[in-house]
């Protein structure tokens, strides 16, 4: 009981088959949260190795997460738990400190690290990948150096970004508190910019142009109508007008071309605040150099998060993948989130044999998680 180191991790891995990983079968692979707990009920379900606190975009903090893996433990002993927030260890640290108050709980000291990956061949553009680290020590100097280096770099370059926004289109008021309603992360520093931007600039646009002194925010819309974003090849501010006629139960005009024009202005300016092939920005991670840094760390193995959602583009591309990863992380790229529970739809069942497979090529060991982000660990819940 405690806090689980490498070895440990990695030989309580060897045990787990897949029912491990999953809290039942979901009725609906288009919703996440709709499994039927059977195996949770029945005690298979032992393990989730992917939650997020309120170090970064979680809503437990770290009392929370203790105190339901507490609870957990007591129908199931050995439940193991992973703490994974985005690009901060400071949740690991506030566990080390709490610990001992909680005796039945298995937890391993984790982070995500957001990488970009410019190097594969065929690319056409930058790919996100996450970085999953497992039993590192939160106190490693070089770590922290690491983490918090980057975290000051990419808060400048959002805050900057966003100076040059409300130079180029006057009158919107853009600030990093807004920007962070629907991606709370670019206020800490952790993860993304241009991504984030692209939400809030479309939406707080599009909102003020068809409803100036609407009495709610940009990101309510956008929150309630997440699917309407998933797996489509609209632009995102013409997805925004759809989930805000969705939301205030109306058609509205057409989105007239200043508008348009607007939109497009912001695009050209945070698109610059984002890697791309051939130059990677020094406030992000590139995905060679990262797996490499972490290779050399005192502790920690590393495994490649729900590795569907950096989507293909080509067949070899997890070829490339997983052979840069072992490459560039030598005995500490051991593992790959093969059983990750909150892919939405039949885009990623798809590919997911052929991830497996690829996988089996490089004797990456299969882990799997549920990406929580909410008040428990045995679902998702993004925004309760």
């Amino acid at each position: 009981m405690g806090i689980i180191g490498e070895k440990e991790f990695i030989d309580r891995l060897k045990t787990f088959s897949e029912k491990s990983f999953k809290p039942g079968e979901r009725k609906n692979l288009e919703e996440l949260d709709s499994h039927d707990y059977r195996y949770l009920e029945s005690g298979e379900f032992c393990t989730n190795l992917h939650i997020h606190t309120s170090h970064s975009d979680g809503t437990m903090n770290i009392d929370e997460l203790l105190e339901c893996a507490q609870k957990t433990a007591k129908n199931n002993p050995n439940f193991l738990i992973a703490i994974t927030d985005h690009d901060t260890i400071e949740g690991d640290k506030e566990v080390v400190e709490k610990i001992n108050k909680y005796k039945d709980v298995n937890i391993c000291l984790g982070l995500e690290i957001s990488t970009i990956g410019i190097n594969f061949p065929k690319q056409t553009k930058p790919c996100q990948i996450h970085l999953l680290v497992y039993g590192i020590d939160p106190y490693e100097e070089n770590l922290n150096r690491y983490l918090l280096n980057k975290k000051n770099l990419k808060l400048n370059l959002a805050k900057e970004t966003i100076e040059k926004l409300n130079i180029a289109l006057p009158g919107y008021n853009f600030n990093i508190e807004e920007a962070s309603k629907c991606h709370i992360m670019i206020k800490k520093g952790q993860d993304e910019v241009a991504h984030p931007l692209k939400k809030y600039t479309s939406g707080k646009i599009i909102l003020n142009h068809y409803l100036p002194n609407a009495e709610f925010s940009y990101d309510l819309p956008i929150k309630k109508f997440k699917y309407l974003f998933k797996n489509t090849t609209e632009p995102y501010f013409k997805n925004y007008k759809k989930a805000l006629e969705m939301y205030i139960g109306q058609d509205l005009p057409p989105i007239p071309e200043n508008i348009e024009n607007k939109i497009n202005i912001a695009k050209e300016i945070y698109m610059k605040a984002h890697p791309s092939i051939g130059k990677m920005l020094e406030p992000f991670s590139s995905f060679e150099e990262t797996v490499e840094f972490v290779s050399n760390l005192k502790s920690g193995v590393m495994s490649i998060a729900h590795p569907a959602r950096s989507k293909a583009y080509c067949p070899e591309f997890y070829t490339y993948l997983f052979e840069h990863f072992k490459k560039y992380g030598k005995d500490k790229a051991l593992l790959y989130e093969g059983y990750y529970q909150s892919y939405e739809g039949n885009y990623f069942q798809k590919w997911q044999p052929i991830i497996d497979e690829t996988a089996k090529k490089f004797n990456l060991i299969k882990t799997g998680g549920l990406d929580s982000h909410g008040k428990d660990i045995v679902t998702r819940c993004p925004y309760s």
